[in-house]
């Protein structure tokens, strides 16, 4: 069940605040565009005055201990103004799988670096497109003695165009393991992707040094794929809220026939419908944070979060630019960004249709 307690609601109103006056919708849109950069310097200082890069990360390794719930609620907020910092990637993704496999003595000097923000992580399971749960064909670690190495492939990372850890699956003598591999022993690619406000990379691992996490862990991987599946799902919804409001803020203010246009029966009914369908995903996206948080299976609820908030996202952006009529095809206006977005976010960490499966299989079908 959903709790938005006074403090959760607070913390989002200081990161709404932050992200609004730092990466107002035009500086995210000439980022994009690469006519403009992101501040030298700006994770560090979100993660030190906000304390968000270490905002999951227990305060005995300088972080802030706050739940998954909280998590979700600032994610909704990155995913409402499409803030290019590694929101996702680093504090959310790249942070669990550190909390999932609970190797303190391993990961103490990676989660020290990465609630200060002198470090970012990112998490590299998939190997290739529509893959989903992830499965390790080319990833293999080998161990000499107590030291480990990586030979292998990883593809769709979200690494905000280049970590400093890439968090790896891959395949041992003892079955799944989990492993860091400093980005100074990676070979990173840019890949093309079609979300122009957040970079992906595919990289390659040749005998890679690496520091293994956890071993025969097959259960950590799955649960790490289930809290990304529902991370994902709260910044779309975080997304889908700021299509709502452009929408309708175009709908009152634009005039057809001397009229505003949201005075018609249709345009209406598109955003009334919106708004249904938007708070109906809210509550699956939070409910999916708050069982994690309470350190529950979140199999189920996981899949129901990602398809729900995956294809509201999708249909709110096509509903903005149908509003929108003509302007919203331009390049100039931000709806494009926010389709992007959708489209990106409904293949990450499993498609609908992936997660409908899973779902029925769950249920016993």
């Amino acid at each position: 069940m959903s709790v938005m307690t006074e403090e959760r609601e607070a913390l989002k109103a200081a990161v709404a605040d932050y992200l609004d006056s730092t990466f107002p919708i035009d500086k995210v849109h000439r980022i994009a565009n690469g006519k403009e950069d992101v501040p030298a310097g700006e994770w560090t200082k979100a993660a030190q005055g906000l304390g968000l890069a270490g905002l999951v990360i227990p305060e005995e390794f300088g972080g802030q201990g706050a739940s998954l719930g909280e998590l979700g609620a600032v994610l909704q907020e990155f995913g409402r103004t499409l803030a290019p910092l590694p929101m996702l990637s680093s504090a959310a993704l790249g942070t669990v799988a550190f909390l999932v496999c609970d190797n303190a003595s391993a990961s103490k000097p990676y989660l020290e670096a990465l609630a200060a923000g002198s470090a970012t992580a990112a998490l590299a399971l998939s190997e290739a497109a529509n893959q989903w749960p992830a499965t390790i064909n080319n990833t293999v670690a080998t161990q000499s003695g107590d030291a480990w190495t990586i030979t292998g492939d990883k593809s769709f990372v979200l690494d905000n165009g280049g970590a400093d850890l890439y968090i790896v699956s891959a395949s041992t003598p003892q079955g799944p393991g989990i492993f860091v591999v400093d980005a100074a022993d990676v070979q990173r690619t840019d890949l093309n992707a079609m979300d122009l406000t957040r970079k992906q990379s595919a990289i390659t691992l040749n005998n890679a040094k690496a520091t293994p996490l956890a071993l025969n862990a097959q259960e950590q991987l799955t649960q790490i794929q289930n809290l990304a599946a529902t991370l994902v799902a709260s910044e779309q919804i975080g997304g889908a809220d700021a299509i709502l409001k452009m929408m309708v803020e175009y709908a009152k203010m634009r005039v057809q026939f001397g009229r505003i246009i949201g005075s018609f029966q249709a345009i209406k009914h598109m955003c009334a419908n919106t708004l249904v369908e938007v708070e109906q995903a809210r509550g699956a996206a939070e409910d999916a944070a708050d069982r994690a948080a309470e350190g529950e299976d979140i199999t189920l609820p996981a899949s129901l979060a990602k398809i729900a908030c995956s294809e509201v996202f999708t249909d709110a952006t096509l509903t903005n630019i149908r509003v929108h009529g003509g302007i919203g095809y331009t390049w100039e206006h931000p709806a494009h960004l926010y389709f992007r977005r959708a489209r990106s976010t409904s293949a990450l960490f499993g498609t609908p249709a992936q997660h409908r499966e899973a779902l029925l299989v769950g249920l016993g079908y």
